[in-house]
């Protein structure tokens, strides 16, 4: 196993245009492939398909906002428990 490449992994947040979260994720991916180490699948997805990759970010922002809802409808219920 080799050692997690940390420094040569590019940022791929949400503020980026998809085409460039896309290269920056490619990019990502083959550099944790090269340094001999896996794609940490609980956390990404294993693949340089831009369309999966696509599909991926789509995912996991659909499981933000849930999670940020339920989370919202918690508080809310914590806060005004008679309701």
């Amino acid at each position: 196993m080799g050692e997690w490449p940390k420094d040569k992994l590019l940022r791929h947040g949400p503020e980026l245009p998809m085409h460039e979260r896309i290269r920056c994720y490619q990019h990502n991916v083959r550099t944790i492939r090269a340094a001999g180490c896996a794609v940490p699948t609980s956390a990404m997805i294993d693949t340089l398909d831009p369309a999966e990759i696509e599909l991926w970010f789509a995912d996991s922002a659909f499981q933000i906002d849930r999670l940020g809802n339920a989370i919202s409808a918690l508080t809310a219920e914590i806060e005004d428990p008679d309701q």
